[in-house]
């Protein structure tokens, strides 16, 4: 299991190593359409696709535990996303003039979208990359996210950075859990689904 473990920290190193770059936060051009513009609706999208699934398969299954888990993830990135926000209160760069301005109310670090896609691959990539190293592309979809937030001007590049962070550390606490959380005050700990009750 250790081995596997290094593809998540090859993917924060690419994404931690410009925060060692001078001037890494910057505004880019707004760029909110097109292929771009799904940014707001694909971790939503997948969380409710993982929600039925999870839902349909039952958790006694290896795939139904993991999307479980990938539940788990998910809503704890988010928990931890939202507490840091408001702790943090940094500006969005649509709504500010430099990067430094912290404490003034305001949502943008780190990034909830981000860290709660990241948070719902995660599991997915650490249950089955020994067999199938194909599964790695998921990454693509934070990524994805990282890239859509910035160019709509919601993120500074640290805010996503972060979000990464969060959903990493995220996937990999629900994947240490013998029952997922969200099934630990079920009795017995197992959801049968709606696959095996027919």
């Amino acid at each position: 299991m250790r081995r596997y473990f290094y593809t998540p920290l090859f993917f924060l190193f690419f994404t931690l190593t410009p925060l060692f770059s001078f001037d890494f936060d910057v505004k880019v051009p707004l760029d909110d359409t097109g292929f771009w513009g799904a940014h707001y609706d694909v971790p939503q999208y997948s969380a409710v696709a993982i929600l039925a699934y999870a839902m349909y398969e039952g958790s006694e299954s290896r795939i139904g535990k993991t999307a479980w888990q990938s539940l788990d993830a998910g809503l704890m990135s988010q928990v931890f996303s939202e507490g840091i926000k408001a702790t943090m209160g940094r500006n969005r760069p649509r709504d500010a003039l430099s990067p430094d301005e912290w404490f003034e109310g305001g949502k943008s670090f780190p990034s909830g979208h981000v860290s709660g896609m990241t948070a719902l691959v995660t599991p997915f990539i650490f249950e089955y990359q020994a067999e199938n190293p194909w599964v790695h592309l998921l990454w693509a979809l934070p990524l994805y996210q990282m890239i859509g937030r910035v160019k709509a001007q919601a993120h500074w590049q640290s805010d996503v950075v972060a979000g990464a962070v969060i959903g990493v550390t995220s996937g990999y606490w629900a994947t240490q859990r013998k029952t997922p959380f969200l099934l630990y005050f079920n009795e017995g700990n197992a959801f049968v689904g709606f696959k095996t009750s027919f």
